[in-house]
């Protein structure tokens, strides 16, 4: 990774008016620092309480940044953070008593002061309001008193919008890794012997650590329905301990995030044999849908006139709308902006959306088709990242 994104991250933060900033949220994190931190789940989350495992501190003007981790990370954190050696802080320790919260306290209350903070000195300072606890709001209100607090995040977003060129190879990887996922499922649906729901999410889990060259924590998350249940899409999707009919149709719709950055994708197959003329129509309903709004992805197009050309897709094809026709990705899996008819954002080139048209039978039906992969503004239209086939050809 480059400076780059720090650097527009700090272009953004200043045009608000910003001197600082304190992120906490896990996206904007990897964004400016390149640490890409587990998923906060097990116990690592439970030593902490909850509150953020890491965190950066920039200085909008100097474009510098610190990054902060718990020492449970110190390692990878080390190795991964392109802002120098990170300050870590403790929230665990097998052999002495450890306050998790105030050494939290103390690494950022230091780090805020290391950045220029501290004593009557002013300025502004963004936080993220959503994901910042309430002991770093008292932190601020007792320590930095001369400080003006703001919201950053409209700031992030706005630098994250466009991908630089390193998110953009990032993100090819993710879909490289999740292409292989997909192609285990059509596997698994052309020679299928009566696997269970588990069975075939197994064999994709285990296709998407082979091509990661990395077990778990590489995150794999989604959902696999098959039969009756791909007539509706409910949540959570599964899988079931549920053995697959030969004929079930077959959703699967997986994100896998490699090195911080994600790929969202979905596949509709048919199991141990060619589809049905129902399953049939609903996905070429799907895959016009898709293909139009891949058509319609172009510098300058409103995200709801690419909503609108899949909607065309489905009323030609006899369906109505069962939800949004995509969405933006990157540091998340699901950004703004969306694919819908209320969004008037304009698409510009560096941009890299989802399209998930769906059509679905409804409750009682046997059937429904999803298809979904990542797409990339170019300066004259886009390019398809993902490269698995699509389950009917």
């Amino acid at each position: 990774m480059t400076a780059e994104e720090l650097k527009r991250a700090c272009v953004n933060l200043r045009g608000a008016g910003l001197d600082f900033a304190l992120l906490t949220s896990h996206e904007n994190v990897a964004y400016v620092s390149g640490f890409d931190e587990p998923l906060p789940v097990g116990a690592p989350r439970d030593f902490s309480g909850g509150f953020p495992l890491s965190l950066v501190v920039v200085n909008t003007r100097e474009e510098t940044g610190t990054l902060l981790a718990a020492d449970t990370y110190k390692g990878l954190a080390s190795a991964q953070s392109l802002l120098g050696a990170p300050i870590t802080f403790s929230i665990f320790d097998s052999f002495s008593a450890v306050d998790p919260v105030q050494s939290f306290v103390n690494a950022v209350r230091g780090a805020l002061q290391n950045a220029g903070l501290g004593g009557r000195s002013r300025g502004k300072i963004g936080v993220e309001l959503e994901t910042t606890p309430a002991v770093l709001a008292r932190l601020l209100a007792s320590d930095f008193r001369s400080v003006t607090v703001s919201d950053a995040r409209p700031s992030l977003e706005k630098a994250r919008m466009t991908k630089t060129p390193h998110e953009i190879q990032l993100m090819r990887r993710a879909g490289m890794v999740a292409d292989a996922g997909q192609r285990a499922l059509v596997k698994a649906a052309g020679s299928f012997t009566g696997a269970t729901e588990f069975e075939v999410w197994a064999a994709v889990s285990i296709a998407v650590m082979e091509a990661a060259a990395a077990p778990a924590p590489v995150p794999l998350v989604g959902e696999l329905v098959t039969g009756p249940r791909t007539s509706e899409v409910k949540y959570p999707g599964g899988p079931r301990q549920r053995r697959i009919e030969v004929g079930d149709t077959g959703i699967l719709d997986i994100s896998v995030r490699v090195d911080g950055y994600w790929c969202d994708c979905c596949n509709t197959v048919v199991f141990g044999r060619e589809p049905g003329e129902d399953q049939k129509r609903y996905y070429k309903a799907s895959k016009d849908g898709f293909e139009a709004a891949v058509g319609a992805l172009r510098p300058g197009a409103r995200c709801c006139d690419i909503d609108a050309a899949v909607r065309s897709a489905f009323k030609q094809n006899g369906f109505g709308v069962a939800h949004y026709s995509g969405h933006q990705i990157g540091a998340t899996v699901n950004e703004r902006p969306r694919v819908v008819s209320y969004d008037p954002t304009p698409v510009e080139p560096g941009m890299v959306f989802c399209f998930e048209p769906g059509v679905y039978a409804g409750p009682g039906g046997a059937t429904g088709a999803r298809l979904e992969r990542m797409a990339l503004v170019t300066d004259s239209g886009c390019e398809v990242l993902n490269q698995f086939p699509w389950g009917m050809g």
